[in-house]
């Protein structure tokens, strides 16, 4: 049976704890030192070409998994041509050398995004 439309826009406005988890694990991971450092092992090429280009690919991970994995989502949310979400996507992807749609590698970079965030507003805040 179909759910109706309201029960379905209730639904994707209730917090998904799945992704609240994985947050908050990257909270607390940048206050760990060893695990700060796995995370900018795992992000840290990301970030380089960030910096030097301003590439948006950290944001883009961020909002594609934020938005389940869709690209229409991401694009909208980050207001790209899903065309330019692909192609960060797939920069993504060769940057890293990951699978960035492998379960296990979803979870880590989540974890590790969280994590690097932390890290960079701790520096902020003590700025």
């Amino acid at each position: 049976m179909r759910r109706s439309l309201p029960d379905r826009r209730l639904r994707d406005l209730r917090p998904d704890p799945v992704k609240g988890f994985l947050q908050r694990l990257g909270e607390i991971a940048g206050r760990d030192p060893d695990a700060a450092r796995w995370a900018q092992a795992l992000v840290a090429e990301l970030e380089q070409e960030d910096a030097e280009r301003c590439s948006g690919l950290v944001a883009t991970l961020r909002a594609y998994y934020a938005s389940g994995a869709r690209v229409d989502k991401t694009a909208e949310v980050l207001f790209l041509h899903r065309n330019s979400v692909r192609y960060r996507l797939d920069r993504i992807r060769l940057l890293t050398g990951l699978d960035i749609d492998r379960p296990d590698v979803v979870a880590a970079m989540t974890v590790a995004l969280g994590c690097r965030a932390t890290i960079t507003e701790e520096r902020i805040d003590a700025g």
